[in-house]
């Protein structure tokens, strides 16, 4: 009987394939205690362990950087620049010198608290930092206990090509290890999409189903399982229907593969002629080398909190270094640099992210520019490294989460002394870099007309919106069927916000999720979009939909079907806008 298990959809793909469940031998953390005289050796013999930890990384970074790729290396990477959080490493030294214990567990209770701070976030991409952590401590602590230590699957076959691997989480250098061997693909009981994990796989183009909980007690060893990561589905001893079934979307998906790489250097321009700007949201090296290789136009959305994610907050000098090479590895294209979009309770010359908190409702609380405009010296630091590197490259700025006219006026304020103070230092700069602002609240939706006097452009971030516009949050499954893009309040709310720019005649893009699904991409064309911005990996997908795409004919259809009274045997709206194409 065949079984079928859920999890999240973390990299599309197909794999039908035998399960290997690996197995980790959880290392027993316990405490002890020792002598003053013991002090100074338990401190080496932590020091000793990081360095240890930080040599296996960067070979194993180096070496799948040489055979993978260096999108590959850039991730594993990430968590040598863990290693080296000062917080984590100091409060650990600082606990083995108060408290008289061992190292291994001076780091666990460090880890914990950290941790606990992490889980009150109500945001997936900081939460997934709390594992990138929780893994770099867990290496730390093998190499402090190398004879009892788990070996990475050292039971496991070399060669993958056949085999689907189920395991409680994977660290991405253990992903990487697999990928060397050819892992058909991976499930995992812990991490999602935004976890390093999760991004690695997605990289490296390895089907992965993350968050299936009970993988390892409900699958077998050795029997034949299917793993549709674009569904986030598994399942289990198949029968000859649904084993059929995905053997036809392998062959249909390697078809569709072909056809991408025939039109990778064709413009996205649609059949009516229209020419239609696909750019791509990125935050590391590897996604934008990635960016450049699939023919984004430019980056769209590029992504600055994971420089607050490294311990004490990034300096001016540090963000324009990050800046500076991204700019490089664009080599012309034009750079949107979101300011920082994050949450916190008591923001300063302290801020980390052990301070971010859980509010009463945190999507609605002390968060992006509302935290910016709080603590004024942090963001300064942050726009003058910004229009620092506007002096380099094609840059703009994008503010998050504006809500009024008096939120943008200040930010412009603060721009005024940024330019002031790097004047009077001698430091160059484009006086006339552009601003834009991310429309993701309903108020804001509505405001564009007196919003855009001051801006250059606005970015729609579609995740929020919807998530505002619909009171339902996508992440909670009570509600999540609630979270529909074709809701008629939506598309009228976006058709309304595409005509308001046009009329102040300022570029309007999208950089939510709904940009990146071609499922979705002739409705945002008949909108009125002429901006994409997505996930690297996905510009392909939409381009081939914009090439054969009449917009009139999806304009007219959308039309048609707002200005038809809803009914149950309504066809969806998707399915009309893709009807009036089948003359083409």
């Amino acid at each position: 009987m065949t079984l079928a298990l859920t999890g999240q959809p973390v990299a599309r793909g197909i794999a039908i394939a035998r399960c290997h469940l690996a197995e980790h031998n959880e290392l027993d953390i316990v405490e002890y205690r020792i002598g003053p005289d013991e002090v100074d050796n338990e401190l080496r013999r932590f020091r000793s362990a990081i360095v240890a930890a930080r040599e296996q990384l960067e070979d194993l970074a180096a070496r799948v950087t040489e055979n993978v790729g260096a999108a590959a290396g850039e991730v594993i990477h990430t968590h040598v620049v863990m290693l080296g959080d000062s917080r984590l490493r100091d409060s650990t030294e600082n606990h083995i010198r108060g408290e008289l214990c061992n190292a291994e567990w001076a780091l666990q209770i460090q880890l914990e608290r950290v941790l606990a701070e992490f889980r009150s976030i109500d945001d997936d991409y900081i939460r997934s930092r709390g594992e990138d952590i929780t893994q770099v401590v867990r290496l730390v602590q093998n190499k402090l206990n190398e004879e009892v230590a788990d070996k990475p699957f050292e039971n496991m076959p070399d060669r993958l090509a056949e085999t689907l691997v189920i395991a409680a989480e994977l660290t991405p250098a253990e992903l990487a290890i697999l990928h060397e061997r050819g892992v058909a693909g991976i499930v995992t009981e812990h991490g999602g999409p935004t976890s390093h994990a999760g991004i690695l796989a997605n990289s490296l183009g390895i089907p992965a189903v993350m968050g299936v909980r009970r993988a390892q007690s409900l699958l077998q060893e050795g029997e034949t399982l299917v793993l549709d990561g674009g569904l986030g589905v598994v399942y289990a001893d198949p029968d000859e229907a649904i084993r059929s079934h995905y053997q036809q979307v392998q062959s249909d998906t390697r078809r569709f593969k072909n056809s991408l790489e025939a039109i990778r250097e064709l413009p996205a321009v649609s059949l009516d002629g229209q020419l239609v700007s696909l750019q791509a949201n990125a935050e590391r090296a590897a996604e934008l080398q990635l960016a450049r290789d699939e023919g984004a136009s430019g980056i769209g959305l590029y992504r600055t909190e994971f420089l607050y994610l490294q311990g004490a907050p990034p300096d001016e000098e540090s963000q324009l270094a990050e800046f500076a090479g991204a700019i490089d590895l664009l080599g012309g294209l034009p750079l949107t640099i979101r300011t920082l979009d994050m949450g916190a309770d008591k923001p300063g010359a302290t801020f980390d992210v052990t301070q971010l908190r859980r509010a009463a409702n945190p999507a609605l609380g002390l968060r992006a520019i509302r935290l910016c405009l709080r603590d004024t010296d942090l963001f300064k630091a942050q726009l003058r490294a910004i229009l620092r590197a506007s002096a380099l490259g094609p840059v703009r700025c994008l503010i998050p989460m504006l809500t009024s006219v008096h939120e943008i006026r200040m930010v412009h304020m603060l721009l005024d002394e940024a330019r002031e103070e790097l004047a009077d230092r001698g430091i160059d700069f484009d006086p006339a870099m552009q601003v834009g602002g991310m429309i993701e609240v309903p108020a804001a939706a509505m405001s564009i007309a007196d919003l855009g006097h001051y801006l250059d452009f606005i970015s729609v971030g579609t995740n929020d919106l919807l998530q505002y516009t619909l009171a339902a949050d996508r992440v909670d499954e009570q509600v999540a069927h609630l979270y529909d893009f074709q809701h008629p309040g939506v598309v009228r709310l976006l058709r309304f916000i595409f005509r308001e720019a046009e009329a102040l005649r300022i570029p309007a893009t999208v950089c939510g999720e709904v940009a990146g699904d071609r499922r979705y991409t002739r409705l945002l064309l008949a909108l009125g979009l002429k901006e994409f911005s997505m996930h690297p990996g996905r510009l392909l997908e939409v381009k081939q939909v914009v090439r054969e795409t009449d917009i009139p004919q999806a304009k007219a259809a959308l039309s048609h079907w707002l200005n038809t009274p809803a009914g149950p045997a309504a066809p969806p709206l998707l399915h009309l806008i893709d009807e009036s194409q089948h003359g083409n």
